[in-house]
């Protein structure tokens, strides 16, 4: 499974439909690999399982998306959509 760990955001960054890149792992730790919102999307819509976990504090939700004029990243965290996202690393 593919855990985003760091983010990157187009000015303003603070909605999720900023987020343009991510970088992830294929476990916790590990090498980051970097990847475009667009080629995450695809990963997840194809039947992938992705969730974040941020190094520092361990917290994780699952990644799901979401299309508001186009399809952009974000996550449910106790059955609703949060910001786990935009609360992890940038890069």
């Amino acid at each position: 499974m593919k855990y985003v760990r760091r983010v990157r955001v187009a000015h303003p960054g603070t909605r999720n439909e900023h987020i343009t890149d991510v970088q992830y792992s294929d476990g916790t730790a590990g090498t980051l690999q970097s990847a475009t919102r667009a080629a995450m999307v695809a990963h997840i819509d194809n039947g992938n399982s992705v969730r974040t976990h941020n190094d520092y504090t361990g917290a994780q939700a699952d990644v799901i998306t979401r299309t508001n004029g186009v399809k952009y990243l974000t996550t449910v965290a106790n059955g609703r959509e949060s910001d786990n996202l935009l609360n992890l690393g940038r890069f």
